[in-house]
């Protein structure tokens, strides 16, 4: 598991993580919406690459934007449980078996078939990081609107990083 790929992974939380805490977090969309692009390694993590490092990565990048923030694990959590859910996704979309998952390529995705993919897996780390930020049910329209006009900001800059990262492979 610690392979060269573990540490080029490391690399790219740690990027991911300083571009989010210092750039990202300073932009708010009229006051309150913000984009959370640290959920791009996770996107864009290769099947191919070992799940299980795929969930402890995912882990500590969520963990390094809490401590910034001091926001107790949220960030963490709502990353982890993306990540742990990822595959199922992926095998639902492409029709793919657990075992033929490390053989799968991104880029056998339709157009169709990625914009799900991002909408479902960005909308769910918002609404789990808004619920857990937020802790109780009472306001949840306002906490779901919040949660999908940040899913779309953050979906743009995804959108915008595939689009300019498009032939490379993982993030």
């Amino acid at each position: 598991m610690f392979n060269k790929d573990f540490f080029i992974n490391l690399i790219k939380i740690i990027i991911l993580a300083l571009l989010q805490v210092f750039v990202f977090n300073h932009i708010n969309f009229l006051g309150s919406y913000q984009p959370y692009i640290y959920i791009i390694f996770v996107l864009f993590y290769p099947p191919s690459q070992n799940k299980y490092a795929l969930l402890i990565l995912s882990f500590l990048l969520g963990l390094t934007i809490d401590i910034f923030e001091y926001t107790g694990g949220i960030h963490a959590f709502a990353l982890t449980f993306v990540a742990y859910i990822r595959n199922p996704i992926i095998q639902l979309l492409a029709g793919k078996q657990d075992y033929e998952i490390e053989f799968f390529s991104f880029s056998s995705f339709s157009f169709a078939q990625w914009l799900f993919y991002m909408i479902i897996l960005i909308l769910t780390h918002h609404v789990i990081l808004l619920l857990l930020e937020n802790f109780k049910l009472t306001g949840i329209g306002p906490l779901l609107i919040k949660a999908l006009i940040s899913a779309g900001i953050t979906f743009v800059f995804v959108f915008i990083y595939k689009i300019l990262f498009k032939n490379k492979v993982g993030i």
